[in-house]
């Protein structure tokens, strides 16, 4: 658009707002009140870091079709900590998860498993000492099985007896198998419960493969979808109910916290929707008080604060249309909007305190700010909305999102504070008492002189410039990117200790990789996963193939081929109390030997015995014939049952999905049949993460080349970490190449000069600098959120450079250059306000949202202190260029005219002739 047309528009648009105030903010407010009923009822959260990144990624399209296909892989995670060895924390566990899973927003609630429920080759995943354990349990059966009658099995307990001398656990399962025989001495009848292979034994969910402290109760929610808010509330019932159960417990000083992925999630985005809700308000307040001790007054900063918060309302309806909903990184468009919405109001503001006295009335004012000062406003806003716009461009859809919302945002709270502004100022019907006069008019010097060493040593100022930023480019080279999600967060975030707990305890058990494949392929790829450097063990069905699977087959052959000869015994109940008078005998020459606790309780059993062959005796023949046939029964069937378990445990091979336990089936079994195997990292010797950038990409290629030629892929929370960290810095180089290239178009439509717009963009390029090499100085890595910077950091710190090259056009010879007229006070100030914006996030707890903010108060400053010192020098040697440039051009007039005069001479001598 031409410049002159461009600048009568705007002059238009200033003045009509000025005349029709009453009908602007009715119009204003109007669109408002709409775009906040619009966000109140709709607005939504959201926590999936998958979400943030583009679908049609293909590992990220994995990864969604893995949460379908895997719906446990966001459990929530009650955690535990409590002493190993004992059971109580072990039944508060389950108390917990009994409690929990009755309510309707808890789908399942799980704090282990039965073993009863588990087939008969669960045996061989065990660790080492349970499979020894098992394995001589499995060889002892066999020697039951081969009893002939129940007077058999009582010779083998004899021998038990004499075998497990002084051992607690066989005068356990001593006084487990006299119960139905001294029951049938009585003329009683008890089954052989206690021989079935399925016996009830509780197995807690325990850290470190069993062996640690932590014990965990996972709940599946019911709604696994559920937004932030929702979740967010639920995680609350949840923390609340086990704080009660735990205090009503017999331990309540156990330790115990909510984690998982979801309440990670959750937890995240609810910091940083409070953190950015606290910077907000506290950037509204700082920035009130600037305009105050500026403007020295509050009416003026009140109305502009009013101005900014219609733009808001406006935004906020803005980002329902465009996106319609928030998340980790769009949440804080508010505090960038505050700082740069607040910008065109100071501005306005700056310049008429000017010209005030030139005019009669706010509108002719108005129209005069607007057509001399509008144009840079309009560049500004332009390519600041460019710069966010461009980041749309990328496959980063949570940038992508955050893009479009500030840039529509920007240039809505541009329309609204010029227009709601200058109405507010019209109807107070007072704006010249409001407005302070300041002296100088549009020719006023900027900060009293004291930057006039620019002028004067231009050469000198742009040296200094140089070798600073030489320094500062030196400094940026050692930034690097830091993939750990877990370092983003604060540590005062219940979900993120307890996390970091379950890392110490067991640095295996988190952050592992994962691999979906077909049955058949498992036994492969798991030797293969267990090779690859840098994995620790594979879990998931991956313990159905122990490391020594090998040796343990061998083992179990050995006790599934021993050969077992028939135990014959003599039939009848007189045989059977001559056994228990053996076993009498037994156990008292062990009593007289045994430690002391061990002997207390012999000498019950053997009272016990005596008892029940007395009573025995007392029977008649029949009374005798029955009771000893029901207990023959009994053993026989139980017998068995024993031998037809045995059969299938001892079986060779390895064991498969129907032997694990239905819990551990639903979340290692997937809807369509594949298996998971969850790829553990070493633990570090240094105690990082696998996250840490020195390990993850080290740790995901490892898996990644376990596994080539398969045509499985390696998926799971690192793998997703890994490639969306790549893709971010990526995307977000060609986001900041997209805003660059955008921002220097604009610029060089509005000025027709392409030196003006590199001009314009200098001050912008060395605070991006800065920006960078203060975070190499100070140690603060590129992270999820704060690299934003790459592209935004343009779009905003160009706005000074606009102004003060608009400004140096319009007046070429101010001093210093560019910065007179109100414009040096207007980026002060506007500068001074985005910087509060951004200041404020250094209040947040989110550490990524600390960062974010410290990193642009650091580039906008130094952009600033560029634009009142390498900017005016710059336009002084252009200047006194164009000064040397046009004398000698002048020279070369004067020197060529004494030729033309003659040549005249000459045709005029030649025509006189």
């Amino acid at each position: 658009m031409h410049e002159r047309i461009r600048d009568i528009l705007l002059a238009v648009w200033g003045r009509t707002v000025a005349t029709h105030p009453v009908i602007t903010l009715i119009v204003c407010i109007a669109i408002a009140g709409a775009s906040v009923y619009v966000t109140a009822t709709g607005l939504e959260f959201r926590s999936d870091r998958s979400q943030l990144v583009d679908p049609d990624e293909p590992w990220n399209k994995l990864y969604s079709e893995y949460k379908k296909n895997f719906p446990h892989y966001q459990d929530v995670t009650v955690v535990l900590d409590g002493p190993s060895g004992t059971t109580d924390v072990d039944e508060l566990a389950k108390t917990i998860a009994d409690r929990l899973a009755g309510d309707e927003r808890i789908a399942t609630a799980d704090a282990g498993f039965d073993i009863a429920t588990a087939g008969p080759r669960f045996f061989r995943t065990a660790g080492p000492d349970r499979f020894e354990e098992a394995l001589g349990g499995l060889a002892a059966a066999r020697g039951i099985t081969a009893a002939e009658n129940a007077n058999a099995g009582l010779g083998l307990l004899l021998n038990q007896v004499r075998e497990g001398r002084g051992d607690p656990g066989a005068i356990d399962r001593l006084e487990q198998f006299l119960v139905p025989y001294l029951a049938a001495a009585r003329g009683e009848t008890r089954g052989f419960e206690f021989m079935r292979p399925e016996q009830s034994r509780w197995q807690p969910l325990v850290s470190s493969e069993g062996t640690g402290r932590l014990r965990y109760v996972r709940l599946h929610l019911a709604d696994a979808n559920q937004s932030v808010n929702r979740l967010a509330a639920t995680l609350a019932w949840v923390r609340e109910s086990v704080g009660l159960i735990v205090a009503g417990s017999t331990t309540p000083d156990v330790e115990w916290g909510v984690t998982g992925l979801p309440a990670i999630e959750a937890d995240e985005t609810t910091e940083a929707i409070n953190d950015s809700t606290i910077a907000s308000l506290m950037a509204i307040g700082l920035i009130t008080l600037v305009m105050f001790v500026a403007f020295r007054g509050l009416t003026v900063p009140l109305l502009a604060a009013g101005a900014l918060l219609i733009g808001m309302a406006w935004s906020f309806g803005w980002l329902m249309v465009s996106v319609g909903h928030l998340q980790l990184l769009s949440v804080v468009f508010s505090v960038i909007l505050l700082g740069l919405g607040i910008d065109f109001a100071l501005l306005f503001v700056s310049r008429l305190e000017l010209i005030q006295d030139e005019h009669e009335d706010l509108a002719s004012a108005t129209a005069r700010v607007y057509r001399r000062m509008g144009p840079g406003m309009v560049t500004g806003a332009v390519t600041t909305a460019a710069a966010f716009a461009a980041t749309a461009l990328t496959n980063f859809k949570g940038m992508a999102e955050m893009g479009v919302i500030a840039a529509g945002g920007i240039l809505l709270c541009l329309i609204a504070v010029l227009s709601a502004f200058p109405a507010l100022l019209a109807l107070t019907g007072r704006w010249k008492q409001i407005i302070r006069h300041r002296p100088g008019g549009e020719q006023a010097h900027f900060a009293h002189g004291r930057l006039d060493f620019v002028d004067g040593h231009p050469v000198g100022t742009l040296t200094a410039a140089g070798i600073m930023a030489a320094v500062l480019v030196a400094l940026a080279l050692t930034v690097e990117y830091d993939p750990n999600v877990l370092n983003l967060q604060s540590d005062n975030v219940e979900s993120v200790q307890w996390e970091k707990r379950i890392v110490r305890d067991d640095a295996r058990s988190v952050w592992s990789a994962v691999v979906l494949c077909p049955p058949v392929q498992a036994p492969q790829l798991v030797r293969r996963l267990r090779e690859a450097p840098g994995v620790s063990g594979v879990g998931g069905m991956g313990i159905l193939f122990s490391d020594d699977m090998a040796e343990r087959e061998q083992r179990i052959a050995a006790v599934r081929d021993l050969p077992v000869a028939v135990l014959p015994a003599n039939p009848g109940l007189a045989s059977m109390i001559t056994q228990l008078a053996s076993v009498h005998t037994g156990i008292m020459m062990n009593a007289d030997t045994a430690p002391p606790d061990i002997r207390t309780r012999l000498q019950a059993i053997a009272a016990d015995i005596d008892e029940a062959i007395k009573a025995a005796r007392g029977l008649d023949g029949r009374q005798q014939e029955q009771s000893w046939e029901q207990l023959n029964a009994a053993f026989v069937t139980a017998r068995d049952d024993l031998a037809g378990w045995l059969e299938a445990a001892l079986a060779p091979g390895p064991p498969d999905a129907e032997d694990l336990p239905p819990f551990l089936r639903d979340m290692w079994v997937g809807r369509d049949g594949a298996w998971l195997l969850t790829v553990q990292p070493e633990a570090d010797p240094l105690g990082r993460s696998v996250l840490d950038p020195d390990r993850l990409g080290t740790f995901v290629a490892s898996a990644r080349a376990a596994v080539a030629g398969t045509g499985i892929p390696v998926i799971g929370a690192p793998v997703q970490i890994y490639e969306s960290s790549e893709l971010i810095q990526r995307e977000y180089i060609k986001a900041a190449c997209y805003a660059v290239a955008a921002i220097l178009v604009l610029l060089f439509l509005d000025f027709r000069r392409l030196a003006d717009a590199l001009c314009a963009m200098a001050p912008v390029t060395v605070g991006f600098v800065g920006a960078f090499g203060m975070m190499g100085l100070t140690g603060v890595p590129l992270n999820f959120a704060n690299i934003i910077v790459l592209p935004i950091i343009f779009g905003i710190g160009v706005n000074a450079g606009v102004h003060v090259v608009h400004r140096w056009r319009l007046e070429p010879f101010g001093r210093p250059r560019g910065l007179s007229g109100g414009t040096g006070r207007g980026i002060t100030l506007t500068m001074l306000t985005t910087m509060i914006g951004f200041g404020c996030l250094l209040t947040a707890g989110h550490r990524g949202i600390r960062s974010l903010g410290f990193v642009m108060v650091i580039g906008l400053f130094v952009t600033l202190l560029a634009c009142y010192t390498m900017l005016p020098a710059m336009l002084k040697l252009r200047a006194r260029a164009a000064a040397v440039a046009a004398r000698e051009e002048r020279g070369r007039q004067s020197a060529a005219t004494p030729v033309r005069h003659r040549r005249r001479s000459e045709k005029k001598l030649v025509a006189r002739r």
